[in-house]
């Protein structure tokens, strides 16, 4: 019966003793950056709800859909290098 509380109070002691390695501190809830993120990201949250009129006319739209429409039958693919500029 010794043997048995020995044993027992060195397991005890041991897992006590464990939590005391821990030094990390705990850690941000998870998600947090991203909800951050998407609450920059948004500039009217209600937009959906007044939708305001379209600034484009029949005949604009005409000529943006048939110049896409005419592009994508062609499928030339990229003759050259595609500059992108972001920023500066």
């Amino acid at each position: 019966m010794n043997n048995f509380n020995w044993i027992l109070g060195s397991l005890v002691t041991g897992v006590l003793l464990m939590s005391g390695c821990s030094t990390n501190p705990p850690h941000e809830p998870l998600g947090l950056a991203v909800e951050e993120m998407r609450q920059l990201q948004t500039v009217d949250a209600y937009a959906a709800d007044s939708p305001k009129p379209l600034r484009l006319d029949g005949m604009k739209g005409h000529q943006v859909i048939t110049d896409y429409r005419s592009k994508a039958q062609s499928a030339s693919g990229v003759a050259g290098d595609i500059n992108i500029n972001i920023g500066n």
